[in-house]
């Protein structure tokens, strides 16, 4: 196995891993599309990009022959970006009634977990976006009916859309589970028979901070009350969807356990069953799964590492679930770290596949290679497997999981050897500081392979303006929206097609 060492040593492996493996499996780059010339970049700590971040879900999504994008430009204006298939131009909507982290004077100003999410609900044509949540009450805007539907015939325009609100009412049930209606981590969800869900993460990092999930009902434009599901500041995959089965599948891990996860629904989230099909929520019970029952949804232990890094989930033509994830390996002997905060770093650590099989046994597959950020997993119509991650141009935050000038790598396994000969078959050079973004309806529907990114800035960050005055304490306080200035950089769509 390939271990994070030495920065040359990868290069010179990966460039012979590509040269040998290219001509099975060829990668050829279709279009490179400009988005926005000048998009948001944010300088916090090591977290730079906000536009393309593992957990969004989605920013990027097709549908009835259009593409639309989701993004902050460098005035912090929540954009909605459409072009019509397969290269047409932008169409951008700039909403300009809000602002990102505008006058905050903490760090949600420059906080990258404050991503924008879109959804599209094919049975009534609406556009959902939700944004701007780290622990933040929600931010959530829809358009018309039918804004989606009938792509040609309409006037691409703000007016398109409602105004800013939440959809969480003052229900006994979501003042019971979340006060102070608190949210992170949104993700729009279609279903079987063509609505629209909500999943997210509510409360702010106290007990009980419950995964919860929200009904759309086309026909009255309304959502339902919150179904919680897992508790305790659980982390879920990322890309979390239905299979062609209908079942939804959901990994996730407590952090500090070692241990991956797992429970899916029958019925659209209303009941939950772990792997052997013992049915542990049932619909309107109430109740969520705690941190105190790991053992009885645990499928995976990893015996070395007490930190999982999970990443994207998808499913196969038989409903099977995959999932990628990073970690150190049952067989490395991980170094004790100085810094407590190492449980982020790549050092040791290998990406791992997992997939379950229709017996509900899991099987583990190691990638070669180098560890990047947060890996994004696809399969094609005949169930071989993708993964695409940015990795480090250099040795920059040593091997912490956020750095600002990476290049894109996508590798494939074929469903003929169970997925066990995974190869590095393209590297897309940089520099990127996103993180892989890939829009799923589009790969499922003509094989393209469109991902988000963003080019990384020259520069940290400018300081502007003085300090502007505290008002309730007295003195002054730093306005991060202002004084911390970073180059805005141009967004792209990359397009790929491959041919086996």
């Amino acid at each position: 196995m390939i271990r994070n060492n030495n920065h040359l040593y990868h290069l010179v492996i990966i460039t012979l891993l590509l040269t040998g493996c290219q001509t099975g499996n060829r990668v050829t780059k279709t279009g490179d599309s400009v988005v926005d010339a000048e998009a948001l970049t944010i300088n916090g700590g090591q977290q730079n990009a906000i536009n393309g971040q593992a957990f969004q879900q989605d920013a990027l999504k097709t549908f009835r022959g259009y593409q639309y994008a989701t993004w902050y430009d460098k005035k912090r204006q929540v954009c909605l970006g459409r072009r019509h298939l397969p290269d047409g131009e932008w169409e951008i909507i700039r909403f300009s009634d809000y602002i990102f982290g505008e006058g905050d004077p903490n760090y949600r100003a420059h906080d990258a977990h404050n991503t924008i999410s879109v959804g599209i609900c094919p049975a009534d044509g609406t556009i959902h976006l939700a944004f701007d949540h780290h622990m933040h009450t929600m931010n959530y805007r829809v358009s018309s009916k039918g804004a989606a539907t009938n792509p040609g015939k309409i006037k691409w325009s703000a007016e398109l859309f409602g105004p800013i609100h939440s959809l969480l009412e003052d229900s006994p049930l979501v003042l019971s589970m979340n006060p102070r209606k608190l949210i992170t981590y949104p993700r729009f969800i279609v279903t079987p028979d063509d609505k629209l869900q909500l999943f997210y993460r509510a409360g702010n990092r106290k007990p009980p901070e419950v995964r919860v999930l929200h009904n759309y009902e086309p026909d009255t434009g309304t959502w339902s009350d919150p179904r919680p599901i897992i508790a305790d500041n659980a982390y879920t995959n990322y890309h979390t969807r239905y299979g062609k089965d209908g079942l939804l599948h959901l990994m996730f891990h407590w952090r500090g356990t070692g241990k991956l996860c797992y429970l899916y629904s029958d019925d659209q989230g209303e009941s939950w069953k772990d792997n052997d099909g013992k049915t542990l929520l049932t619909a309107g019970d109430g109740k969520f799964i705690s941190k105190t029952e790991v053992e009885d949804v645990t499928v995976i232990t990893a015996k070395k590492a007490t930190h999982i890094m999970l990443g994207g989930q998808y499913m196969d033509s038989k409903s099977r679930p995959h999932q990628i994830v990073w970690h150190i390996p049952d067989h490395i002997e991980p170094v004790e770290p100085e810094n407590p905060r190492a449980v982020w770093a790549r050092q040791e650590s290998s990406y791992h596949h997992y997939w379950r099989d229709e017996q509900g046994n899991w099987h583990s597959n190691l990638l070669p290679g180098p560890v990047g950020n947060r890996a994004k997993l696809f399969l094609d119509a005949d169930d071989n497997a993708y993964a695409a991650f940015m990795v480090s141009q250099n040795n920059e935050y040593k091997f912490n999981i956020y750095f600002k000038k990476g290049d894109l790598i996508i590798a494939t396994a074929s469903a003929k050897s169970r997925w066990t000969d995974w190869k590095l078959i393209h590297r897309e050079p940089g520099p990127f500081l996103s993180q892989v973004q890939f829009d799923d309806t589009r790969w499922e529907t003509d094989g393209v392979l469109s991902v988000i990114a963003q080019n990384s800035s020259d520069s940290d960050y400018t300081f502007a303006p003085p300090d502007i005055p505290n008002r309730k304490g007295g003195g002054f306080h730093e306005d991060l929206t202002i004084k911390r200035t970073t180059q805005p950089t141009p967004l792209r769509i990359l397009d790929f097609k491959f041919n086996r």
